[in-house]
């Protein structure tokens, strides 16, 4: 082997393999042999590092350990099974090559250089086991095994030790490695278990805009024994110990209501849809499953607590708490607290801590990354810290971020890779234990919000971390901070974290459609807040970096909140005329709400105040559902010609409710030139009424006359001068 060569061998090594004198190394039947003399022991070469990308990119075949068993052995004669398969990705066969075990008789001293060795960086102590291998065709795939003890491996102490597994060819030059970690946890020896904490959560994105009608139909797809939510639902139906469950009830929500017959829109579309069988089974076996378990709910629809907190939507956070609280305790059948809390990626600033505490949050989980150690530590802190916010102290816990990340191995990896994820999860909490063996502490793991998990592997992982003597599971709640915590910088909250936030312009929009929202609740006599969880389900973190894909929800939202806005109108008539200087304006109100009484104000104003004014009215309306209440508006005119005059509706606290009406009033000035008019006609009448009666009075005959005295002769007035008919 030249010298390249031997320092490519260690460093890109993955398993270390048992010397030939105490590592039985057993080949499966008719894949590898031993071949006399090959077996060989000797120290690890030493040198520079290279990393793993630049390995990888010169490997001509893939080493897969499919089993480690047991995962973590006690006893020193116990034996281990290592067993997997190497497979050939070039065109042309090997001949003359050798799988080797690989391995190192001290124990990593903390998980710094776990992640070193994890990375391809070189073991100082190191043995080596060669085994010889006849050929392996191109394309070819051959299985391996080797059977050891801890004796045989030189492990002596409860640590966590390194395994390599490589293939080398001929000249000794490495053609494929892969590393792995064995945990060693002597029966003899004392162990301070280590709590642990799993939060696991339930989420999704939201599915409908207005409670009435869903956008899509992904949540059915989600729910499905292959989709997201199913994947999630067979881990819940698994009890596992020290497993606490995170729900967003905006996903129970949507699931009753796909649980009935639903309306369905895409584009400009509306479907009647029947109930979907597949969500309500879902719906009842998720109940179920978290019927004994600890269950905590998220604000409904999981918004973005820190963009809100930024972008003026003050009452959103302790809105979606308080429905969260409601809509969860309803739907799974038992109390359900909202007291701890989960933000969006564990990061938090202190603007949206203190709304969190104002809305009676006392915990918060977070990444360790979000409240580190000050100075750094060598060793794994507890996971439970405080933090002072406006309304005292708030308990803060802290998932560690390498376990978390373990949990999010899907089923559709590489081939092995949920072997070594589960290999290197015993491991990190091992290490944990063993860097402060005398001090019991606690740790978290908690996977991101909207985990696609693959079940076996997280159950199986669940059982084995239950089982290992190192670990105590426990409920997420019994964590408390120690009362000599370690000190810890500030929040850390980067331009990173606030540039990933909801976008101030989106929210700016979600703003505007929630202020006239608001106004639906305010003018109704309960002030029944219907478009609550719509709003909600607009500054969900779903959205982030996605806001586009919550247009269907804010186009329905806002048609939903007009449409009720518009359910209250005013009718005018286009044009009233003022016959004179003072008139009346009639007006119409309209409550076409069915069921909700209504109280508006009514503003009413002159486009011309010098030529029209108004007078007094009422302006605090009260109308019953379906009914319209109908106003006389006194006005008074000050001259000839016309201006508009605008009827605007108001909440009671005087804001604008919906848009104003108009309607244009003309002043005639008439009523004086009529009453000249009529009364000169009057009195001409008058007066001819008079002269009638006093002619007629000269024509009547004397009543008495002289005795013996004959009376005058009547003698008739001439034609000309007889009067016609009144």
């Amino acid at each position: 082997m030249t010298r390249g060569a031997a320092l490519i061998s260690v460093l890109t090594a993955a398993f270390l393999i048992a010397p030939a004198a105490v590592a039985s190394a057993a080949i499966a039947p008719g894949a590898v042999t031993s071949a006399p003399g090959k077996a060989s022991t000797s120290t690890a070469e030493t040198g520079k590092g290279v990393t793993r990308a630049a390995a990888s990119s010169r490997q001509d075949a893939q080493i897969v350990v499919d089993s480690i068993t047991p995962q973590a052995p006690r006893e020193p004669s116990a034996p281990i099974l290592i067993s997997g398969s190497v497979t050939n990705t070039s065109a042309i066969a090997f001949a003359g090559v050798s799988v080797r075990l690989r391995f190192s008789r001290q124990p990593f001293a903390n998980r710094t250089e776990m992640q070193t060795f994890a990375d391809g960086g070189q073991i100082l102590d190191s043995s080596r086991s060669t085994v010889y291998v006849s050929q392996l065709p191109a394309s070819g795939k051959l299985p391996w095994e080797f059977s050891v003890t801890p004796a045989s491996l030189g492990m002596l102490r409860f640590g966590v030790y390194p395994l390599t597994i490589e293939l080398v060819d001929a000249t000794g030059r490495q053609v494929a490695a892969q590393r792995t970690f064995l945990p060693y946890a002597p029966k003899d020896q004392p162990i301070t278990r280590t709590k642990i904490a799993w939060a696991l959560p339930i989420v999704d994105q939201p599915h409908r805009g207005d409670d009435a009608t869903f956008v899509d139909d992904g949540l059915r797809q989600a729910v499905a024994d292959d989709g997201r939510l199913g994947k999630v639902l067979k881990i819940a139906e698994t009890p596992s110990k020290g497993v606490s469950w995170f729900v967003d009830p905006a996903v129970l929500d949507d699931a009753q209501a796909m649980s009935k017959d639903y309306s369905l829109k895409t584009g400009t579309t509306t479907t009647r849809k029947t109930a979907d069988q597949g969500v309500a089974q879902w719906l009842r076996r998720l109940r179920a499953s978290l019927a004994k378990v600890p269950v905590t709910a998220t604000p409904y629809a999981d918004p973005d607590v820190t963009a809100v907190s930024h972008q003026g939507l003050d009452t959103a956070t302790r809105t979606a708490i308080d429905k969260g609280a409601s809509v969860a305790t309803d739907l799974l059948g038992k109390e359900v607290g909202t007291a701890t809390n989960w933000p969006v990626g564990g990061v938090i600033d202190h603007d949206a801590l203190d709304a969190l505490a104002v809305a009676d949050v006392r915990t918060v989980l977070l990444a360790s990354t979000t409240l580190p150690a000050n100075p750094p530590l060598t060793y794994t802190p507890d996971a439970a810290a405080s933090l002072e916010t406006v309304q005292g102290t708030v308990n803060v816990l802290l998932a560690d971020p390498v376990l978390s990340q373990i949990l999010t191995t899907p089923g559709t990896s590489a081939p092995g890779a949920t072997t070594l994820a589960g290999q290197r999860f015993l491991a990190e909490t091992a290490m944990i234990s063993a860097e402060r063996s005398e001090e019991s502490r606690a740790v978290v793991a908690a996977p991101p919000r909207r985990w696609n998990p693959d079940p076996a592997f997280v159950t199986t992982l669940l059982k084995a971390a239950a089982s290992a003597p190192w670990l105590k599971p426990v409920s997420l709640s019994s964590i408390k901070p120690p009362k000599a915590g370690v000190p810890r910088t500030d929040l850390v909250y980067t331009d990173k974290d606030e540039q990933a936030e909801l976008a101030k312009s989106y929210l700016a929009g979600v703003k505007k459609l929630s202020d006239r929202a608001e106004l639906t609740a305010t003018v109704t006599k309960d002030h029944r807040r219907v478009f609550d969880t719509a709003l909600l389900r607009l500054t969900s973190t779903a959205w982030r970096g996605r806001t586009g894909s919550a247009s269907p929800l804010v186009k329905q939202i806002d048609s939903a909140v007009s449409e009720r806005t518009s359910a209250i109108s005013v009718s005018t008539g286009e044009q009233r005329t003022l016959a004179g200087k003072n008139g009346i304006v009639p007006i119409s109100i309209r409550n076409d709400l069915q069921d909700e009484e209504v109280t508006v104000g009514v503003k009413i104003t002159s486009g011309n105040r010098r030529l029209l004014t108004i007078g007094t009215y009422e302006t605090l309306v009260t109308i019953s559902p379906g009914k319209t209440r109908s106003l006389d508006i006194p006005m008074t005119g000050n001259g000839d010609g016309q201006t508009k005059v605008k009827v605007q509706l108001t909440s009671e606290s005087g804001a604008r409710y919906g848009l104003p009406a108009e309607v244009t009033v003309r002043m005639t000035g008439y009523t004086a030139i009529v009453l000249v008019i009529v009364g000169a006609a009057l009195t001409v009448v008058l007066a001819a009424a008079m002269l009638r009666v006093l002619r007629r009075h000269a024509r009547r005959p004397a009543k008495t006359r002289t005795a013996g005295q004959a009376g005058p002769r009547a003698v008739p007035e001439p034609a000309q001068h007889r009067e016609g008919p009144s």
